[in-house]
């Protein structure tokens, strides 16, 4: 069934249906939902992400992944995990440079998150050469209990996302209906509870009328359990994705506006016209995710600017190794994709960094 056809159907059945649970549908419970049937990333695909952009991306969250490795004591089984890989593209650049540390590369075996047959495929002959064992499952939780590397890029900014609207000095909570006018999907709002209100009022004293909050249980969820894993066996975990870090309490009145967006063909599209046929994504709430860490018991660091992450690990002096080997064009390239991973009006500033330690 067509996944518009599925969130109609469920808004008759129950009256409305809650925004996380449509992008729930949309994103990946069906097998015609968006993140189980794409079978493209970067110039083809919808969107592009850093590994598409540049190798050296990978290669610099190699070097992290090393560096924590040694950390760690240098553990003879590492789990090496990554949330969403998509095509195998960050994993592939990142193996090419554990190669150089032999002992490190002995010790890893792979394990993938994903849902998407297309991806797992790719992924598969994208890590054929690697020479290391690879398993793939459909959530976190199935990962194995020893150390482990956890690396999240763009992974977080994908999940159902709970929206939440100011409105005459009360909180609602966002939900999709049929208007029975022109039948079409239409944003609407339920009240909340009484407990989730005062908290709202209280955690959000600077919000105005008409203000946004958008919440992700799902991520919270995950993030907790990454913590705990790496509380109980060991490792450290990487999260890349565009999003905010503010508290909640400091948000000043232009900070609560809402960033749910729909991407097909690298352009923005109307949400709710483009049901199962666009990404849906949303800008990550990293305050929250270094709450949840914090409370379980990690050392949380950052988070801190891509830019800061990519420059800090030696991305400029790696690319101008690369350009000054190169013919002026392709020297030309690398400049162009090393400035889109961190110019602060591109990709800089928009992306944080967080990492979890034991």
């Amino acid at each position: 069934m067509p996944i518009d056809s599925k969130i109609r159907k469920l808004i008759e059945q129950n009256g409305s249906i809650k925004l996380d649970e449509m992008m729930l549908q949309v994103t990946s419970v069906s097998p015609s939902s968006y993140y189980q049937k794409q079978n493209k990333l970067g110039c083809l695909g919808d969107f592009t992400t850093a590994p598409e952009i540049s190798q050296l991306f990978g290669e610099m969250i190699a070097l992290w992944a090393i560096d924590q490795w040694y950390k760690m004591g240098c553990p003879l089984k590492t789990n090496l995990v990554e949330l969403g890989p998509g095509q195998g593209v960050l994993m592939r650049d990142l193996l090419n440079v554990a190669k150089l540390v032999p002992e490190f590369y002995q010790s890893l075996s792979i394990e993938l998150i994903d849902i998407n047959p297309h991806f797992i495929k790719k992924q598969q002959a994208n890590l054929k050469m690697a020479g290391l064992p690879i398993k793939h499952h459909t959530a976190v939780q199935y990962i194995s209990k020893i150390p482990s590397i956890i690396i999240a890029n763009e992974f977080f900014d994908a999940m159902p996302i709970k929206q939440y609207v100011k409105t005459k000095e009360l909180w609602y909570e966002s939900t999709l209906i049929i208007d029975p006018a022109d039948g079409k999907i239409k944003f609407d709002k339920i009240e909340v509870s009484k407990e989730l209100q005062r908290y709202l009022l209280q955690e959000h004293l600077n919000a105005h009328d008409g203000a946004v909050i958008e919440e992700s249980p799902k991520s919270l969820e995950i993030i907790k359990f990454i913590s705990k894993h790496i509380m109980k066996f060991g490792g450290a975990s990487l999260v890349i994705d565009y999003g905010y870090d503010i508290d909640p309490i400091k948000r000043t009145r232009n900070q609560y506006n809402p960033t749910l967006q729909a991407i097909k063909n690298h352009k923005y599209y109307p949400l709710l016209e483009t049901l199962g046929e666009a990404d849906l994504s949303a800008h990550v709430d990293f305050y929250a995710l270094k709450t949840v860490g914090k409370n379980i018991g990690v050392n949380v660091h950052g988070s801190i600017t891509q830019r800061d992450f990519l420059i800090g690990h030696g991305i400029l002096l790696r690319s101008k190794l690369l350009q000054n080997k190169l013919p002026t064009i392709e020297a030309n390239i690398i400049e162009k994709q090393i400035d889109r991973l961190i110019a602060p009006n591109k990709m800089g500033l928009l992306f944080k960094v967080l990492y979890l330690v034991q």
